[in-house]
């Protein structure tokens, strides 16, 4: 049993919703902040899902993990608002063959965070949310696939196209940055030192000639593997929604 289970089993349901805003806010949140693209939406809804989670809590089962099951609610209240936006996410049960889906492996070019960032904005609501919960929180497929409701073949499926398409996003910049690499000649040999023209010796105490400086290539700017740069693209949860968070505990 898990420990969420167990601190329901022994009737400490406040500590029980503790834990689930300890180990889960940020999850959620960026669950939300990757469907609905909007980030006062998202904390509203990353609320709402917390909220309905404390009140449905004498009907978790321990069937599933605390984590897939608060993330299935939050999933669902963020597919309902988008619904009534008019705006219809990505439906997994569409997906080719659930038993034919095979995950490339992430982008292995190095590119900057906002880079990333750009690559996961050109996706949709639910394969940018697949993304994030897959490189970021950790998630492995079995989750995910019980988070959407789905089978694994369809989330590898769908996993596999979102990174494919980030892969296209980023390949400009890569070969941009490539193409912009400073070419440095190597430096020239350094001056030999010359008799004055009456000839003999430099006069005692003359400084010695100087080599002509080298150029020095700019420092590159500062870049990520994809892994590092999609793990710093959600923040944690934000201060407001712990405050939020905080005061639905005390009314438990």
């Amino acid at each position: 049993m898990s420990p969420f289970g167990q601190l329901l089993k022994s009737a400490r349901p406040r500590d029980a919703a503790a834990l689930l805003v300890r180990d889960h806010a940020g999850e959620v949140q960026g669950l939300c902040r990757a469907m609905v693209r909007d980030p006062a939406i998202a904390e509203d809804l990353a609320q709402d899902t917390f909220s309905r989670a404390f009140v449905a809590m004498h009907e978790f089962r321990d069937e599933a993990s605390p984590r897939t099951w608060l993330l299935t609610i939050a999933r669902n209240r963020c597919t309902d608002w988008l619904r009534r936006e008019g705006r219809r996410p990505y439906d997994l049960s569409d997906s080719l063959d659930e038993e034919a889906g095979e995950e490339l492996p992430p982008p292995r070019q190095l590119a900057d965070r906002e880079d990333v960032a750009r690559a996961l904005r050109s996706l949709d609501e639910t394969a940018r949310a697949l993304v994030v919960l897959r490189f970021r929180h950790g998630l492995g497929y079995p989750e995910l696939a019980e988070a959407f409701g789905v089978g694994q073949g369809a989330i590898r499926m769908r996993v596999s196209r979102a990174l494919a398409q980030m892969r296209q996003e980023l390949e400009p910049i890569r070969m941009r940055t490539v193409g912009a690499a400073p070419r440095m000649s190597p430096p020239p040999a350094p001056a030999r030192a010359r008799a004055p023209a009456t000839g003999g010796s430099p006069s005692p105490g003359a400084p010695p000639p100087q080599a002509p400086p080298v150029p020095r290539a700019p420092a590159p700017a500062p870049s990520f593997s994809f892994e590092q740069a999609l793990a710093t693209h959600e923040p944690p949860p934000s201060p407001s929604l712990r405050d939020r968070l905080s005061a639905l505990l005390d009314a438990i």
